[in-house]
């Protein structure tokens, strides 16, 4: 039986890690990747900056990590729903559904993906940003089974999308309406 004396579970590395990069996708998300300074996110994750640093070698590759988190957030949306879905359900409403479902329960996940496309100015970012953005479309492909074209249509929707829940469209301007 836990007492009140007993000192809470430390974390693992791993655990630790992983909670590092769910802070830093929030603060990320508000501030970008040129504003945003690694002693926030530390304060944020309740690290100390030399041990962020010991995790992540700098900032860049703590955002990367934070890219590759949210992407595969993305990917296993849509698998999820894929793999729920009935014999007759409208496969794009329900993909559709599900990825707007994330965006509502995870909004930091859309203004990161925001961000990310901002910070793409960065090659190496841009490349990080790109090779998520196909791995996304060859995946909906997979998905769907349909054409590539079929599915950049759909991301298009949901790029605007994501611009609309950003700025808080009113009604009749978004695509939902």
């Amino acid at each position: 039986m836990a007492t009140d004396l007993e000192s809470p579970r430390r974390l693992t590395a791993d655990e630790r890690r992983d909670s590092v990069i769910e802070s830093a996708i929030g603060e990320f998300a508000r501030g970008g990747y040129q504003a945003t300074r690694t002693a926030d996110i530390a304060r944020a994750a309740g690290v100390s900056q030399p041990y962020l640093y010991a995790l992540f070698p700098d900032k860049k590759a703590l955002f990367l990590a934070c890219y590759a988190r949210a992407v595969e957030r993305i990917r296993s949306t849509l698998v999820q729903a894929r793999a729920t879905a009935s014999e007759g359900d409208d496969l794009d409403e329900r993909l559709r559904h599900a990825y707007q479902e994330l965006i509502r329960a995870r909004p930091d996940q859309l203004q990161f993906q925001l961000q990310a496309h901002a910070a793409a100015a960065d090659p190496e970012i841009r490349s990080a940003v790109r090779a998520g953005f196909v791995s996304l479309v060859d995946e909906s492909v997979r998905l769907h089974g349909v054409s590539r074209q079929v599915v950049l249509g759909y991301i298009a929707r949901a790029l605007f999308t994501n611009v609309a829940f950003a700025l808080e469209l009113p009604d009749g301007y978004r695509l939902d309406d």
